[in-house]
């Protein structure tokens, strides 16, 4: 959550969207959640028996290139790594058998400096097996069936340890397999907070945040409100969120948090909640990290969400929620000028903290790049507490568990602190605003499911060619006409409509197709086409893409272009460049027809051209080249298929 003050205009007051006869304001209410709290959880044979800890995969240190990209800068709170695993990675894994009987296999991973580590599982089907991730003392799991999806890819839940080990107990009866029934893609590499990272502070929050536990008139808000950990686009973000109660209290967990922090189906299924990282009570001790607190299952989908100019909202449905949870209500009428407004959140991802302040004059403002509209923004300047980064989405409340905002940006110093800062304004994404986009799940109106006649649609991309489209049917149970809505969760996804309806009598059909250039890399891709029906839960349409380049292309340039020499002097330099995906070698190279095939490695470093990569020769010396075009010719041979390719670069020298 970061502001950069670009432009900034007044605007006059957003009028409410609450009409005369509509009640707009919605009172929080509790969840006892008792059948949550009778849940047992069952430990791995590992720890159970005490065995050894097993062969160990170790990654290596963070590297140069990792460190920057975990301090840059942004607007969301940048904490982690997706980090790879080697193909060959599972073969350190092992299968043993115990002294029960039971046959197990085990395989151990360790991301040096590490402070927690989620596991990327993918092909995941082990039936009434269970798999573990744990560190002998946390657990993770466990897992069953196809995974938290029923569609064989998902992260585990964090496991705070630079070291983690992945435990596999087949069902009983299980034919003997040489290997488990699922991969490992990645791992989560959790390091402190970004601000953490830097100042090597324990707590990264600024000197003159509040304990929430403090005012006891928000102890029961406090609990409507989490820290919330997620993966997007191969990174580790912390944001912060909170409940919302629907107008007939049903407890389902519906969770708002900003756009910008959540805005796709994929980060969504990452999310993992964190209820009590806190403060025991005023003044207490507050916990070391995020490992001892009530957390929800990892997991969550995504309902609806807005960007910056759009008001810039998430709701997300969790899986479950703790017991003692308060969710949330609202109010869908802004309030007034001047009214006391708070803020309940976890400042640069540490403990739960509050701030005071009040409703002051609505502006538009540049973010990043993005303009927030003051029709669509409450504007909240602070008496006291401040928010930072990872506060982003934390909910605005104007009274005790009513909520009528979430934060979406605020000002922070070059230095990365915030109370200075005076008058310090922050921008919220207005509740009434929010409401138009969710009111049928809050208001939990009836509605019919809408299910795809398939679970899987499957494609084969070869060669960047574009591969047959595929239709699927829709259905429901309704014998009345019921309208539905479809998201395409991924850019390379494209369908026919986005919208319909149909009726048990009347099923419907939509056509799919992918977009072969959106796909920069040969390998497996999926996401999924989300099914929406009024308040009825997300249905979902898995679509997967295999995609096979092996051809490549191979572009040449030389730059500059033309050469002009100082003297004898030149200098310049060639560049091979794959765009297809597919890895090639560079074979023979002729300058002006003499063979310099001899010079490829020395010239360039290598003869091997990656996929996607590129090999660079940078050329200079003494000596007196013929003015006009001077032509370079390249042959090379591909990895995968064999193929033959040949290029011409031509440079004019002067």
């Amino acid at each position: 959550m970061r502001l950069f003050f670009l432009s900034v205009c007044a605007v006059g007051l957003g009028a409410s969207i609450a009409g005369a006869q509509q009640i707009s304001r919605k009172e929080p209410a509790q969840y006892a959640g008792t059948e949550r709290a009778s849940r047992v959880q069952v430990r791995p044979p590992g720890m159970r028996l005490g065995l050894r800890k097993p062969r160990e995969f170790a990654l290596a240190a963070l590297n140069e290139a990792e460190l920057s990209r975990l301090a840059a800068p942004g607007m969301r709170l940048k904490t982690g790594l997706r980090r790879t695993l080697a193909p060959h990675a599972m073969a350190s894994g092992g299968w043993e058998t115990t002294s029960e009987g039971a046959r197990i296999w085990r395989m151990a991973i360790h991301s040096p400096a590490s402070r927690g580590i989620r596991v990327e599982f993918d092909e995941f089907s082990v039936g009434a097996g269970n798999v573990w991730v744990h560190d002998g003392t946390q657990i993770a799991g466990p897992y069953t069936g196809r995974g938290l999806f029923d569609d064989g890819h998902f992260w585990s839940a964090a496991v705070f340890s630079g070291s983690v080990t992945v435990e596999y107990e087949p069902a009983p009866d299980t034919p003997r397999e040489l290997q488990p029934p699922f991969t490992i893609r990645a791992i989560s590499h959790q390091a402190r907070t970004a601000m953490d990272f830097i100042t090597n502070k324990r707590d990264p929050a600024d000197f003159c945040e509040l304990d929430a536990s403090c005012y006891p008139e928000w102890h029961d808000t406090m609990s409507s409100v989490a820290h919330i950990s997620f993966m997007d686009n191969g990174e580790d973000f912390f944001c912060s969120g909170s409940l919302l109660a629907t107008r007939d209290n049903s407890f389902k967990p519906y969770f708002l948090t900003a756009g910008h922090c959540i805005h796709s189906e994929a980060a969504a299924r990452t999310v993992q909640a964190y209820w009590t990282y806190q403060s025991p009570s005023c003044g207490g001790t507050p916990p070391a990290s995020v490992a001892t607190s009530l957390k929800s299952t990892a997991g969550a989908h995504l309902i609806s969400s807005a960007a910056i100019p759009d008001g810039d909202f998430s709701l997300i449905l969790l899986q479950d929620v703790p017991a003692g949870t308060t969710f949330a209500g609202w109010d869908i009428a802004d309030p007034p000028m001047l009214t006391a407004l708070t803020g309940i959140h976890h400042p640069s991802g540490s403990w739960k903290r509050i701030s005071f302040g009040e409703r002051v004059g609505d502006v538009t403002v540049d973010v990043e790049g993005e303009t927030a509209p003051g029709d669509l923004f409450l504007s909240v300047q602070w008496d006291k507490g401040r928010t930072e980064p990872g506060s982003s989405g934390s909910a605005l409340f104007s009274a005790p568990g009513v909520v009528v905002g979430s934060l979406t940006y605020g000002e922070v110093l070059s230095d990365g602190t915030v109370c200075t800062i005076n008058p310090a304004v922050d921008g919220y994404g207005r509740f009434s605003n929010t409401y138009a986009h969710v009111k049928d799940y809050l208001e939990n109106l009836p509605a019919d499911l809408v299910t795809p006649s398939k679970a899987e649609l499957n494609f084969t991309i070869t060669n960047h060619a574009a591969p047959p489209a595929q239709t699927v049917q829709l259905v429901t149970q309704s014998t009345g006409q019921v309208v539905y809505k479809l998201r395409a969760d991924a850019s390379w996804i494209k369908l026919s409509s986005m919208t319909g309806s149909l009726s048990a009598k009347t099923p419907s059909s939509v056509t799919i197709s992918l977009d072969p250039a959106q796909f920069s890399q040969a390998g497996p891709y999926s996401s999924t086409v989300t099914i929406f029906s009024g308040a009825a839960p997300p249905q979902f349409l898995r679509v997967t893409a295999a995609v096979r380049v092996d051809q490549s292309n191979v572009v040449a340039s030389i730059t500059p272009n033309p050469v002009v020499q100082n003297g004898a002097e030149w200098s310049f330099q060639i560049r091979l460049l794959d765009t297809a995906g597919a890895s090639t070698r560079v074979t023979a190279m002729k300058f002006n027809g003499a063979d310099y095939s001899a010079n490829i490695a020395g010239w360039f470093g290598t003869d091997r051209i990656a996929a996607n990569g590129a090999i660079v020769a940078p050329l200079r010396g003494a000596g007196v080249f013929p003015h006009g075009d001077q032509y370079f010719e390249f042959w090379g041979v591909d990895e995968a298929s064999g193929l033959s390719w040949y290029r011409v670069a031509t440079v004019t020298f002067q």
